[in-house]
Parts: C-alpha cells; structure tokens; sequence
C-alpha cells in the first residue's frame, strides 16, 4: 500500500488504476486527480513525462531557460517524428544512389565500357580488340594450314598407283613385278630424263651385295641401294631401271620410260637390269633367270624394246666385274647376247 505525494492518501490496490507515477528523482506514486491531466489523456499518452511539482521545481533549478525545460516534456514524441524524418531521408538517398547505379549499368553494357579521361584506361578497349583479331587471323591461317594438309594427303592417296601384285608375293611362273610403293621407295629428287623408245640395248648387271630370299629381304635390299645412290652418288633415284630377286620377284626401278644411271655412256640407250647379290661364284635361282626374261619380254610387248635388241653384260661396257662371271656365263647363251660393241 503507498501514499499519494500530493494528498498523501492512502492508495489502495483498488485505485492502482486511477494512479500514476512521477517520472522524476522521487519516483513516487499519485492520485490521477491531484495532477493537471485526466486520466483518459494519461492513457492516451504513454510516452508523456509527468514530474510531481517537487521533482518538477528541483529539475527546473539546474536548466538554464525554461523553454529548454518545456523541450523535455515534448521529447518522447519528437523522437518518433525525428526518427521518421531521419529514416525519409535515409531513403531517398539510397533511392538516388540506386538509380545512378542503374545508369551507370546500363551504360556499360550498351558502350561496352565506362567511359574514362584516363589515357591509360581508353587504350584497354582497343587492345582488347587487337587482341580478338590476332586470335582470329591465328585461327583462320591454322584452319587453311589444315585444309591443305589433308586435301593434299587425299590426293596423294589418290594419284597413288594401284598394287596390282598378289599379297603372297611368291613366284608362279608368270611376271611378278613390284612397284616402286610396294617396296617404300623414296620419292625421287628430280625429274629423270626420258628414254627414246624402243632402246636398243638389255645391260645386265648385279648389285655386288648379299642376295635376298623374299620380299622382306628383298625390300630392305633395294631401299640400300636407292639411299646409296641418292646420297653417296647424288643420282636423282635408284640406278637401275629394274632389278630381280628373291626368288623370281621383279622390283621396278626406274623403268621403262626413264633414263637409267648405272652404265656411263650407255645410258641413253638402254634398259639395265640388276640382280640381287654376288655372282662371280654362285649362281641366281632358276626362278629368278625364268623372271628376268619374262620382263624382257614383256619389254618387247610394251614397245619399249627393240625387236632386234642387244643383250650385254654390265663387264662389256664398262670396267666391272658385273654382272659376275658365273651369272655372264649363263646370259652368253640367251637369245639376242652380243659380243660385239
């Protein structure tokens, strides 16, 4: 239970309500109708300050002016009008702020680039420019580099002769010849000189290496001998127009219609054939003799011998063992061997 400062009743539970509280140093409590405002104002008005006329004349003593005073009274409801104004403004400012960001988005996309009075800064977009165009340029020359490559690796494989030789490559008593692809021959230097067809003479001669059984023997045999002669003799090609071995197989040198460079000062007119090996002592197979004349043969066929050719041996034109004396022994006994010059 407590006493009313003004009329210092006694303020019981029942009256709490009709009551109200100084704000003031005393904290005291008050009967509603010993203060200048009703009750219903009292309730209305939750954020006015009400001070007892003690506290009232005790806080008056230490402000300087009375208004200043009054001021406080009026605090609590300034503060939310304060507040608000302060908030309104706060608003507009980010508002304004957003709508310049705006613009200045809506700039750079549409120029590309904020504009700048830096002369470092204006540079950057055309740098950027030459760079995507040197990109392009790079790309555009690889793309044509690449075309050419491969148009010019379908027509090789185009211009390429077709293998007309079985896959088993074994002699059976007819021509067997090999092609200049079938052995993986290098391309030739330069461009040989023509033969004047028919030629009027068969040289024959022999390789003065180890002979050769098969095609794989054979291949690397006359691979040899066209690096020997290309970079050893400087010639343009393999020497000779065509050669025989490994068992009756006829590898295509130069031939028929090409200059040979094997016999000097008999090359003009000539066709040279080579046997595989060494034949001072031993003997070629009988199948490769068979194969030998069955290209001359077919030479005769094709026009590009003379029916009254001249067969030599390589040692009758030119200071050489070759073609081997066992080998010249037998081709002195074949059909058109001349001894004389």
């Amino acid at each position: 239970m407590s006493i009313c400062g003004s009329c210092n009743k006694t303020i019981d539970l029942c009256s709490l309500v009709k009551t109200v509280k100084c704000n003031g140093p005393c904290q005291g409590e008050f009967h509603s109708n010993c203060t200048s405002l009703k009750h219903q104002k009292l309730q209305t008005n939750k954020n006015v300050i009400w001070l007892c006329e003690n506290c009232y004349n005790l806080c008056a003593k230490n402000v300087p002016d009375q208004a200043v005073w009054n001021n406080l009274q009026e605090k609590e409801n300034n503060q939310v009008t304060i507040s608000l104004t302060y908030l309104c403004d706060v608003e507009k400012r980010l508002g304004a702020l957003e709508k310049k960001s705006s613009q200045d988005l809506t700039e750079v996309e549409t120029n590309g680039t904020r504009s700048n009075n830096s002369p470092a800064q204006s540079k950057i977009p055309n740098k950027s420019k030459f760079n995507r165009g040197m990109l392009f340029i790079i790309g555009l020359i690889a793309f044509l580099i690449l075309t050419l490559a491969i148009t010019l690796f379908i027509v090789r494989g185009a211009s390429r002769k077709p293998i007309t030789a079985p896959r088993n490559y074994k002699f059976n008593g007819t021509l067997l010849r090999i092609t200049k692809e079938e052995w993986f021959a290098e391309a030739e230097r330069d461009s040989l000189k023509k033969l004047e067809l028919p030629v009027q003479r068969v040289i024959i001669g022999h390789t003065a290496t180890n002979g050769c059984e098969n095609k794989t023997q054979c291949d690397g045999r006359v691979q040899s001998l066209q690096a020997f002669h290309i970079y050893s003799n400087g010639w343009n090609d393999i020497g000779y127009n065509f050669l025989v071995g490994g068992d009756g197989l006829v590898y295509e040198g130069r031939g028929w219609y090409n200059m040979g460079a094997y016999t000097k000062d008999y090359n003009r007119d000539s066709i040279s054939i080579a046997f595989i090996g060494t034949f001072n002592m031993e003997l070629p197979s009988e199948n490769d003799l068979i194969a030998a004349q069955l290209l001359i043969d077919d030479g005769l066929r094709l026009g590009a011998l003379s029916k009254d050719y001249r067969l030599y041996g390589a040692r009758q034109l030119s200071p050489t063992e070759s073609p081997g004396k066992a080998l010249y022994n037998i081709i002195m006994k074949w059909p058109h061997w001349a001894s004389r010059i």
